[in-house]
């Protein structure tokens, strides 16, 4: 289930997503781009949260796997940034910005788990 490949493709996965959430928060709210995208702590809450990828598409089928993989990728970060770094951004805001970190992060996981 955890191999190399596995892990690369989730930090991968996870640094794009990362990389959409920076760039859809510059959009909506003329943030840097740069300083978000290149936040080592940002990065890092990225790839441990994405590692649900893993065991998510071990286990669940596929359409079972996209939900859960969504539900997860885009809440648990929400709940981070609201309540551990005290993001003030209204909740809409945090969940929209975090669920295109969620869909790209899947995304990219779950076409590469197809090729596995």
């Amino acid at each position: 289930m955890f191999t190399p490949r596995t892990v690369l493709v989730v930090i991968i996965a996870a640094i794009l997503g990362t990389t959409f959430n920076a760039i859809a928060v510059n959009i909506m709210a003329g943030e840097e781009v740069m300083p978000l995208i290149t936040s080592l702590g940002r990065n890092l809450v990225a790839i441990i949260v994405a590692l649900l990828l893993i065991p998510t598409f071990a286990r669940g089928g596929n359409l079972a796997a996209w939900a859960i993989a969504l539900i997860a990728l885009t809440v648990i970060p929400s709940l981070l940034a609201k309540f551990a770094f005290g993001a003030a951004a209204p909740w809409q805001f945090v969940l929209t910005v975090n669920f295109i970190y969620a869909f790209v992060a899947t995304l990219i996981y779950a076409v590469s788990y197809r090729k596995h």
